[in-house]
């Protein structure tokens, strides 16, 4: 329906959002870019008054996975990363420059979708 840069910024996205339900009340998906903008477009939602509405985003925040865990969320799902095991990784690579062994031009980083179904395995408390 529409695509507009929200700066991955949760205020601005709420305006967007909010501006983009004013004319489409029939929206049946949202897809945040990161966990803010869904945030946002949550906080739109709701103020709409809508119930059907299904939100995604993107990081597995703190805040987005709290919401998640309410229960009773139009928040459907996020796809995450481990920024722990990402330093993890990072430092292992800068060990093996180091001691100059060869690595790899890319290194693919392991991604899921975290849901309320899921939500209490990665903890609302921080980043998993």
């Amino acid at each position: 329906v529409a695509q507009q840069d929200a700066k991955g910024n949760l205020e601005v996205a709420m305006g967007i959002a909010e501006d983009l339900l004013q004319g489409k009340s029939d929206i049946v998906a949202i897809f945040g870019g990161n966990d803010p903008t869904a945030l946002g477009a949550l906080a739109a939602a709701n103020a709409a008054g809508l119930k059907d509405v299904k939100i995604y985003g993107v990081d597995g925040s703190p805040d987005f996975k709290t919401e998640l865990a309410s229960g009773d969320s139009l928040l459907e799902g996020t796809g995450a990363q481990s920024p722990v095991a990402i330093a993890q990784k990072a430092v292992e690579i800068m060990y093996d420059v180091m001691e100059g062994k060869d690595v790899e031009d890319r290194y693919p980083v392991e991604t899921f979708m975290i849901t309320a179904d899921n939500v209490d395995d990665y903890g609302t408390d921080g980043w998993q």
